[in-house]
């Protein structure tokens, strides 16, 4: 071999290693987590997502219930054509933990107590992904 035919392999390779580094970073990438501070107070685990400027319906947006850490999902449902969804509360506990999120959706997280007297239903804003 020629040092020439050696050295377009080198480059070769090395171009090989950085299309994949930048393809694992762009398959690796997260969308930001948006996580509502003030605890939401509702009559019910249901509510109405919309989404961007707009506030469109959020249709097909996963809605999870999830433990105290988010790391376990209890129960799910998804937003219907006009951005409402239900989950049925749970008999025991009293502060409920909800994720929506979506493939090109910044997910979002809040934490929900129930009381008899509240609101109706919650409302959520969802904005795209970056």
């Amino acid at each position: 071999m020629t040092t020439e035919v050696i050295m377009e392999a080198k480059r070769q390779f090395l171009r090989g290693c950085l299309f994949l580094t930048l393809a694992a970073s762009a398959a690796h990438a997260q969308a930001t987590v948006f996580i509502q501070e003030k605890v939401a107070v509702s009559r019910a685990l249901a509510g109405y997502a919309d989404i961007g400027i707009t506030k469109t319906p959020a249709e097909g947006i996963t809605v999870a219930l999830c433990n105290s850490d988010w790391s376990t999902v209890l129960a799910s449902t998804q937003t219907d054509a006009r951005g409402h969804f239900f989950l049925a509360t749970p008999k025991t506990g009293d502060l409920f933990y909800l994720r929506l999120s979506a493939p090109g959706v910044n997910p979002y997280q809040l934490r929900v107590r129930i009381k008899k007297d509240a609101r109706s239903e919650l409302r959520v804003h969802l904005s795209n992904a970056a």
